[in-house]
C-alpha cells in the first residue's frame, strides 16, 4: 500500500436514548508517508470523531464504527484487537488533543509523564526513560531543569508543548493535532505552530492538523481535506482547495475570511446551519445551504468523485472560484 494512512467507506453512529448521531457517513481520506493534511470544518462536522476512530478511541457504548476500513502501515486497526492498538497508540501514531491542561495528569510532574510514555512503549530502563524525557523537553523548548515541575506551574502554551512533546517521544510515524492551538493567544499560537512545523521538518512526522484556521493550513499543511456533516466534501492540495475551489461550502469557508485589501462593514456568513446529525436530510447534506442547488441535490446523494490529480468533490454542481458552476 502506497499511503501510510487510507481510509475507505467509514461510517462512525452514536446509538443514544434520543435516536442515532450518524457521525460520519462513507469518509474516505489518504495521507502519505511525511504528508501534513489540514483537515477543516466548523463545529460538529466530526473532525474528532473521525481522529478518534483512527486511534480506536470512540467511546462503546454508544458509539460504533459500522462500516469502512483505516489501514496504517498496511494493518487494518477497525479489526486490530485492544492489545495491538494500545502497542500502536502513542507509538507509532500519536494525539495531541484540544486541551493540555485535562491532558495532563496534574499530580505526576512532566518528566515522568514523558518518561511513562517511553518506558512503555520502548521498553528501557526508567534511568534511559528519564534521560530521553529531558531530551524531548529541549527539544520542544522547555529547559530541562523543569521536568521536576507540575502542570499547574506552566502557562497555557507551556503546557501544549508538554503535550506535544507527549506525542513526539516515540518518534510516531503519525501525529494527530486536534485544534492544538485554540485556547491559545494568538502570539503562543505562531509560537507552537513554528515549533510544530521545525519538528515536523526534523523527525519527518506524518500529520493530521484539524482546525477552524484556513489561514493555519495555508500555513502548516500540502493538503487538505473539507468535513461538512460527517462527509469529506472536498479534498486536494493547498493549491487546490485555495485557487482552484470546487465546493460551494468551501467557496463560503474563503468568502467569510476577511481581507485586509477589502474596505467592508460586515463579514460575508453562510446562511444557516449545518443539519441535525440525527435527521440528516435526503440528498445533498449542504442544499439547504448552497446558492447552486437544484431538484437533483434533494432527491439524490452525490459520490465524492476526482476532478483532476488528487483534487476530490462531493457535488453535482462544482464550482469556478470566481463563481461560475461547472454544471450550469
Amino acid at each position: 500500500m502506497d499511503n501510510l494512512l487510507e481510509i475507505k467507506g467509514l461510517r462512525v453512529a452514536f446509538h443514544t436514548d434520543d435516536g442515532t448521531v450518524h457521525a460520519l457517513n462513507d469518509v474516505d481520506l489518504e495521507l502519505g508517508d511525511g504528508e501534513t493534511l489540514g483537515l477543516v470544518g466548523e463545529t460538529g462536522a466530526g473532525k474528532t470523531t473521525l481522529a478518534r476512530s483512527i486511534m480506536r478511541l470512540i467511546p462503546s457504548p454508544p458509539g460504533v464504527i459500522e462500516a469502512g476500513e483505516i489501514f496504517f502501515e498496511g494493518r487494518d486497526l477497525v479489526g486490530a484487537d485492544i492489545s495491538e492498538m494500545l502497542g500502536i497508540r502513542g507509538n507509532r501514531i500519536s494525539m495531541i488533543f484540544q486541551d493540555p491542561m485535562s491532558a495532563l495528569n496534574p499530580v505526576i510532574t512532566i518528566g515522568d509523564q514523558i518518561a511513562e510514555v517511553i518506558g512503555v512503549h520502548q521498553k528501557v530502563s526508567h534511568k534511559e526513560a528519564w534521560e530521553r524525557a529531558l531530551l524531548m523537553l529541549g527539544t520542544v523548548g522547555i529547559s530541562a531543569d523543569r521536568a521536576g515541575d507540575y502542570p499547574h506551574q506552566f502557562s497555557g502554551g507551556m503546557k501544549q508543548r508538554v503535550v506535544i512533546a507527549i506525542a513526539l517521544a516515540c518518534n510516531p510515524t503519525l501525529l494527530i493535532a486536534d485544534e492544538p492551538t485554540t485556547a491559545l493567544d494568538v502570539t503562543i499560537q505562531a509560537q507552537v505552530l513554528e515549533m510544530m512545523a521545525d519538528l515536523k521538518k526534523k523527525l519527518g512526522t506524518a500529520t493530521i492538523l484539524i482546525t477552524h484556521d484556513l489561514g493555519i493550513v495555508a500555513q502548516m499543511c500540502e493538503n487538505v481535506a473539507i468535513l461538512y456533516a460527517g462527509e469529506i466534501v472536498e479534498a486536494g492540495t493547498v493549491h487546490d482547495i485555495f485557487k482552484r475551489t470546487l465546493h460551494p461550502y468551501t467557496e463560503g469557508l474563503l468568502a467569510a475570511i476577511p481581507k485586509i485589501n477589502e474596505n467592508v462593514t460586515r463579514l460575508r456568513p453562510i446562511d444557516g446551519l449545518m443539519p441535525d446529525p440525527m435527521a440528516l436530510p435526503e440528498g445533498c447534506a449542504f442544499r439547504e445551504r448552497c446558492t447552486y442547488a437544484t431538484d437533483l441535490c434533494r432527491t439524490a446523494r452525490p459520490a465524492l468523485s476526482v476532478t483532476e490529480g488528487r483534487h476530490k468533490v462531493r457535488c453535482f454542481h462544482p464550482i469556478l472560484k470566481g463563481g461560475a458552476s461547472y454544471g450550469q
